[in-house]
């Protein structure tokens, strides 16, 4: 067994969330050890998929806004610390009928936090963006400050920048256990162990099979992207087509401009298979996986040519409430949770790893979380 080494904070993956933390960490002066079980930026988890969306006109819950908004600036600072182009704001197009849940909370997001947007009938929406097939009965909600990121490379330029301010990174090393006392936390990873005053937990789906103990009701869900030619590709560029997100009863359908020249990616949100670990995930694309999706592109975008020519998966692990987990694990002293993120976390990656980072120092955090308090399923 090797020695055991001393730090301030451990980082347990570096996905999503935990890579921002470590940033956050690591820019706080902080002595900050990361893990992560493979490599930051891998396709094996959630942060992955070429592209994800960046809205802050939430239909997922009006108090998500303030975090977004701070979010949007992070993802700025983290561009202007390494110059590297990872958030393209090119705007975005909610849809849908308007007297859907999800359209009512993204006008009230707008409206509470005065974002810059502009609202169109069905008909209307169709001469500003004839990309797409809105129905009549149909309200579009246009945001400013929506667009798309790029999940593996902010991944690893979070990873890298945090290295660059003097954190260390375990890449390829699975942490097997946690052990936590009112001293520290005691970390198994392999055939070695580490100290670590405090621990941040940051691991998706494995969260279940690293801390059993907490019973936390999390699912795992299969989700596929899917990425289709355009016929005239000129149209789709992020100058002359908006990110969009479609919802309706909590099953929806999303994608974004092309930043090939000739595909657009489109996928389902929600509806997948519910696999127990993340090993489980098949990573095979099957007719079925696609086949959904085609319709919807058959329906809404008559420029698009609906055969897939590429397809992949990924998962969200989920919440029983759709909301995130973030705090101070229960019962576990010294250890915060950061995440999971219940399927739509990773525009928020910043002001989450930003405030674990608060939490795992002793400092007030930055926004309100309570919402988010991992204690509240055993209520």
């Amino acid at each position: 067994m090797s020695k055991q080494l001393e730090w301030d904070v451990a980082v347990i993956g570096l996905g999503s969330m935990g890579s921002f933390a470590f940033w956050q960490l690591a820019r706080m002066g902080v002595n900050v050890v990361g893990f992560d079980r493979y490599r930051p930026g891998h396709d094996k988890g959630a942060g992955h998929g070429e592209t994800r969306i960046f809205r802050t006109a939430y239909g997922e819950g009006v108090e998500y806004v303030p975090l977004l908004k701070e979010a949007r600036s992070l993802w700025r600072e983290l561009e202007a610390e390494t110059g590297a182009e990872l958030y393209t704001e090119n705007g975005g197009t909610m849809f849908g009928p308007k007297d859907d849940i999800f359209i009512k909370t993204v006008e009230e997001s707008v409206h509470t936090f005065n974002l810059p947007h502009k609202k169109y009938s069905g008909t209307e929406a169709k001469k500003v963006y004839p990309q797409i097939n809105f129905k009549e009965n149909q309200v579009a909600i246009f945001e400013e400050y929506a667009g798309y990121l790029k999940p593996e490379l902010s991944i690893e330029i979070a990873v890298n920048r945090g290295e660059e301010l003097g954190g260390t990174v375990f890449t390829d090393s699975p942490v097997k256990s946690i052990q936590a006392d009112e001293d520290g936390v005691t970390i198994f990873c392999e055939d070695k162990q580490f100290r670590a005053k405090k621990v941040i937990v940051s691991s998706g789906g494995w969260t279940s099979h690293l801390l059993p103990d907490l019973k936390l009701p999390l699912s795992l869900e299969r989700q596929v992207l899917v990425w289709y030619e355009a016929n005239n590709p000129e149209q789709f560029t992020s100058e002359k087509f908006p990110i969009f997100s479609r919802m309706k009863d909590g099953i929806g359908f999303y994608g974004f401009p092309t930043v090939d020249g000739k595909t657009v990616k489109v996928a389902l949100h929600h509806g997948g298979q519910i696999v127990n670990h993340p090993d489980e995930v098949d990573r095979e694309i099957h007719e079925s996986d696609v086949d959904p999706v085609t319709e919807k592109v058959k329906e809404y975008f008559p420029d698009l040519i609906p055969v897939p020519v590429k397809a992949k998966t990924c998962f969200y692990t989920n919440t029983p409430d759709e909301h995130f987990i973030l705090g101070p694990a229960p019962g576990l002293p010294n250890v915060t949770l950061l995440g999971p993120m219940a399927g739509h976390g990773f525009k928020f990656a910043p002001i989450m790893g930003k405030i674990a980072a608060e939490i795992a120092t002793d400092k007030t955090p930055t926004l309100e979380i309570s919402m988010f308090d991992p204690s509240r399923f055993n209520k």
